[in-house]
């Protein structure tokens, strides 16, 4: 029996072999354990965000190496050398030679672009500080890069407005004490530094007037809006509605970045930043809206439909594995499914046939008996018994399949009975 089988299996399990490693010349490689991503200053908030990430990646066995930038300038440039794989982006800072191999894997939040000047200016419009001393962030700075297209918008640059580099002395300082006329910060509403400049009674928070207007010329910036008392209810901070223009902090990668790990640091960032904030709602993030950089097709493809099936009841790297391995699997279910159907009815016909073989020889003797004369009858009689050792001895077949064997010794008995009855 376990030789039937062995004939049976064997070219079923070569068949399985080489339609798997056929098939498994089109599976994904695994994606790599360990990837970079450039995360801004180690006091900003795009390094804050990145130590959360790094910790709930850690669960799902990959490791986030953090690479701290000045800014979302260097961290693009460092995406475009392939010094890195991910990076925070600030919206509006990438150019269009930067967008090569690059794309955005979604908007995580909205950033506001904070404007403060001495309250005794009383500036209503941008185009109002040509021709001052404006603080527009640091070389290299996602600030700096947003702040000078916008101000390019209002006739400003640096050949008629005075770019102050503050080195070794805070902005607030430096407004406080004239030596800037203006500052201009893109960074997140819970930072210190905002609530600190605030607080200032000697400061005024710039109201963009014509923010539709601006949102309107450039697709990444949003108009938000920073109700009354909203920052500190008892001081009443600020003291009236203020309106925003708000780029997106956006997640973006080089082109040839893993899909998995598309999905899984999407995953991260759903976990992270879809609860609601001062400027936006429940789920509202991370979202494929706001991007300048085009949008990875996987990651849009995230972003609108979630965690797929596997996602949902396996931990991510198991998902992946089986995912990845489904492309092999479904061919390989595809064929076996006929050919185990198959191997027991040909299990069956290859026991039976060794029955069955005897029966072309008990019917050949019965057919030929009434014309055999006695001596031919001794001598096929003696053939007969040696054919009934020999089925005794030969013939090994399972104890499902004996009554076959048995129905064999019987007719083989019943043509002995007639040849000794013609002998008689």
């Amino acid at each position: 029996m376990k030789c039937e089988w062995c004939k049976i299996t064997l070219p079923i399990i070569v068949i399985i072999l080489i339609v798997g490693i056929f098939s498994y010349q089109f599976i994904d490689p695994a994606p790599p354990r360990a990837i970079k991503i450039a995360t801004g200053k180690i006091d900003g908030s795009y390094y804050h965000f990145a130590t959360i990430y790094r910790k709930l990646l850690k669960k799902e066995k990959f490791d986030l190496q953090l690479v701290p930038t000045a800014g979302s300038v260097e961290a693009l440039s460092m995406l475009e050398k392939g010094k890195v794989d991910v990076a925070f982006v600030q919206g509006g800072t990438a150019k269009k030679q930067d967008l090569k191999n690059l794309m955005s894997l979604g908007s995580i939040y909205f950033e506001p672009l904070w404007v403060f000047y001495r309250k005794s200016d009383k500036f209503k419009y941008l185009y109002e500080l040509k021709g001052k001393n404006i603080y527009i962030g640091g070389v290299g700075s996602g600030t700096r890069a947003l702040a000078k297209v916008l101000l390019k918008e209002n006739n400003i640059d640096k050949t008629n407005t005075n770019f102050v580099d503050l080195k070794n002395q805070s902005p607030k300082t430096a407004l406080e004490k004239g030596k800037v006329d203006a500052i201009f910060s893109v960074i997140s509403a819970s930072s210190s530094k905002i609530k600190d400049l605030l607080s200032d009674n000697k400061l005024e928070l710039f109201s963009f007037k014509r923010a539709k207007a601006y949102s309107k010329r450039f697709s990444y910036l949003s108009a938000l809006t920073l109700g009354e008392g909203v920052m500190n209810l008892e001081k009443n901070i600020p003291k009236t509605d203020k309106t925003l223009l708000g780029t997106t902090a956006t997640l973006v990668s080089v082109k040839t970045l893993h899909p998995d790990l598309i999905r899984l640091l999407l995953k991260v960032a759903k976990k992270v930043h879809s609860p609601s904030s001062i400027f936006s709602v429940q789920n509202q993030f991370p979202t494929y809206k706001y991007t300048q950089i085009p949008m990875s097709s996987d990651a849009k493809k995230y972003l609108l439909k979630g965690d797929s099936f596997l996602e949902k009841i396996f931990p991510f790297w198991i998902a992946s594995k089986i995912d990845r391995l489904a492309i092999m699997i479904i061919p390989l279910l595809t064929l076996l499914f006929p050919l185990l159907k198959g191997a027991m009815p040909l299990y069956r016909w290859r026991v039976r046939s060794k029955v069955y073989k005897w029966y072309k020889i008990l019917h050949e003797i019965d057919s030929r008996l009434k014309n055999t004369d006695k001596n031919e009858l001794i001598k096929t009689k003696t053939d007969l018994l040696n054919i009934l050792d020999e089925i005794q001895k030969e013939t090994k077949i399972p104890l499902s399949y004996m009554g076959e064997y048995y129905d064999l010794k019987v007719h083989a008995n019943l043509i002995l009975g007639k040849i000794e009855k013609l002998l008689d």
